[in-house]
């Protein structure tokens, strides 16, 4: 196992060995930290054949299966330090597939991605965006221009033309991205649209052409349209941008515009825009609670059918009769579980269905409509743990200034829900949200007798723009108060033993934790921060060197003060509670020195910590090793001070 651990103890240097007796049991841990055997699946056009992700050998691989009329399986092996992204059919003989791995361009890491295809024999894989083209500079013609970093940004699939589909690509690193129409078996291209600085996302209507555009200028959203002569309108001026709704898909009219924006209660809700009139027609989506997601394209016609939202689990709206009618029939099949059409032959006749819930990771089906079957195709994880897993409970409490903030409350299965050790367990983001779905972290806590609290502090997505918008610049203020506030919330509900309270996140999770350590260090017995921005100074400097990152970072930190003030690095004396540290020594969205440096600083201050190493995994640690050192290392830390 990639790992390695170190703990210090008033400021001595001591290694850390996991003990048989504080670890939980390697079976109870390897189920928790098993990667699905099935994931990302999607259907051949003819129905016939199946391709999807599976974790062989604790790394995921591409399977390529055929059902019909006889079975057989193909697989594609990573090459070492690249992950598989997405798989996807471009027609019944070839497969499509994104590819990312770690990089440094110049000074900055970076995450890069390439597009692949590969048979349905899972050989002849090859690269299919190719360098730009070689350009005349004064008298002499350049080199080669490097790669670009993002590579797999596909537009169209171009069902009506197999072999091709269009890719997004900012192919000379100028800012300006082209659509390339590519040839799926050998990636010769052509490129179909070029020349508009800034414009980073395309449409296209349901005939196929490239009909709108979309980028920023000076931090302000731009859109182009195509009108029906041919000509671009760049930047376009319509009463409905002005309003703040941003292009989402086409419907099946090349008129008719899916757009996505706010209404009164600043609610993500999308609506149909007639783009001869520039008018609305009618509101497709509106909740009363909480955003539309986004808009559920049906990539064999390329038009929009519906939308995706959370409640309190992921959830589809179908405002195509077809696709209503289809998911309604599903659903009475399924009855007791969230069910998402996650793929579709042609003409709709074979339907492929995930099916899950907090207590079930998760099920693949086929509905065959013209046979009236639905038949299981796989589970997506080889050992079932069903029996081990707690049902996850929509709560919510009042925050100090009266804002209610929703949570998920997972209770130990059998448990009396009492005087419980607990975790409190903020997500990472900030602008990210907890729901019901399964989530092996908390699950894998319950199960061994903690409470797990997961709180949609304000900042976090999904509950309109105003609650989003609540967090900006509150790192280390309004959004850790409303988590300070679950954890009295929790004591004064009698669910937490206040003599046994940890504090553990990921990524902005992750800070959070450690900054429940500075902030409030009577209130926790300990914290945990997988992955998480130690350095808060370090992070926004970090940041600056990505697209976008000048308009993100204005909101990292607190309204009014410097980074340092509510940076867990440069409070590190006010902690008093023993801290677990694991860091990734390969993510690139939170760089190692910053788990390193938080370390020694711990260590010179003479302070309670353990600190994990993990080699390999990255920022989001899709891996069984990484996830197994995470679930021991946590069970071991929490056994000690819990």
């Amino acid at each position: 196992m990639n790992r390695r651990t170190i703990g210090a103890v008033c400021g001595s240097l001591l290694a850390i060995t996991l003990s048989a007796t504080t670890a939980a049991s390697d079976a109870q841990t390897e189920l928790f930290a098993q990667q699905p055997i099935m994931v990302g699946a999607h259907l051949s056009p003819d129905g016939t054949q199946i391709v999807f992700m599976s974790s062989l050998q604790g790394r995921y691989h591409v399977v390529i299966e055929r059902f019909a009329p006889t079975f057989s399986r193909h697989i594609l092996y990573p090459s070492e330090g690249l992950e598989f992204e997405w798989v996807r059919w471009a027609n019944n003989e070839r497969v499509v597939l994104s590819a990312s791995y770690a990089a440094r361009r110049v000074t900055t890491e970076s995450t890069e991605t390439r597009l692949l295809s590969v048979n349905a024999l899972a050989q002849d894989l090859r690269a299919i965006i190719k360098p730009a083209r070689m350009k005349v500079v004064g008298t002499r013609i350049s080199k080669e221009l490097p790669p670009a970093q993002i590579q797999d940004n596909v537009i169209d699939w171009l069902d009506d033309d197999p072999d091709h589909i269009l890719v997004a690509i900012d192919a000379d690193m100028d800012g300006a991205t082209e659509v390339r129409k590519i040839d799926v078996n050998n990636g010769d291209y052509e490129v179909v649209l070029s020349g508009f600085p800034g414009r980073q996302s395309w449409l296209t209507s349901g005939s196929g052409q490239v009909a709108v555009g979309l980028g920023y200028d000076n931090d302000s959203p731009v859109v182009l349209i195509r009108s029906p002569d041919g000509e671009w309108q760049n930047p376009v001026s319509k009463p409905w941008l002005e309003e703040g709704f941003l292009p989402a898909a086409f419907t099946g009219d090349d008129n008719v515009l899916l757009v996505m924006g706010q209404n009164e209660k600043r609610l993500t809700v999308v609506r149909t825009v007639d783009l001869t009139t520039d008018q609305f027609i009618e509101t497709v989506f509106e909740h009363d609670h909480v955003d539309a997601d986004s808009v559920i394209v049906d990539g064999s016609i390329g038009v929009g059918v519906g939308v995706s939202y959370i409640e309190h689990s992921p959830a589809t709206f179908y405002f195509d009769n077809d696709m209503h009618k289809l998911k309604s029939t599903i659903d009475k099949a399924l009855p007791d579980t969230t069910n998402r059409i996650v793929s579709m032959s042609n003409k709709r006749r074979q339907i492929l269905i995930l099916s899950n819930s907090a207590t079930n990771p998760g099920s693949y089906f086929i509905w065959d409509r013209d046979g009236k079957s639905l038949s299981l195709y796989s589970d997506m994880f080889e050992n079932s743990f069903d029996t081990l897993l707690s049902t996850v409970k929509a709560v919510s409490y009042e925050a100090r200034d009266g804002l209610m903030i929703p949570a998920y409350l997972t209770l130990p299965h059998g448990s009396s829900g009492n005087d419980l050790p607990t975790i409190v367990m903020p997500h990472g983001g900030p602008r990210g949200r907890a729901d019901k779905s399964y989530y092996y972290l908390s699950q894998f806590l319950a199960s061994r007798g903690y409470a797990v609290l997961q709180p949609n502090f304000r900042g976090s997505s999904g509950y309109g723009e105003a609650f989003a918008d609540a967090g900006l610049s509150e790192w280390g203020g309004k959004m850790q108060d409303d988590v300070t506030d679950g954890a009295r919330w929790l004591i004064d509900q009698r669910i937490a033993d206040p003599e046994r309270l940890c504090i553990v996140g990921w990524s902005y999770g992750g800070y959070a934790a450690a900054m429940g350590a500075v902030k409030t260090p009577d209130l926790y017995q300990c914290a945990a921060s997988i992955n998480g921005v130690l350095n808060l100074q370090r992070q926004i400097v970090d940041d600056v060197h990505y697209v976008g990152g000048s308009e993100w970072t204005k909101h990292m930190g607190l309204e009014g003060e410097k980074s340092k003030s509510v940076s867990p690095y440069h409070q590190a004396e006010k902690i008093v509670v023993p801290i677990l540290i694991i860091q990734a020594a390969d993510d690139t969205r939170v760089h190692i020195e910053q788990g390193r440096g938080m370390a020694k600083k711990l260590s010179d201050l003479g302070k309670k910590f353990e600190y994990v190493e993990i080699d390999f995994g990255g920022h989001s640690m899709h891996n069984v090793s990484g996830r197994t050192t995470i679930l021991e290392s946590l069970d071991s830390f929490l056994g000690k001070h819990l």
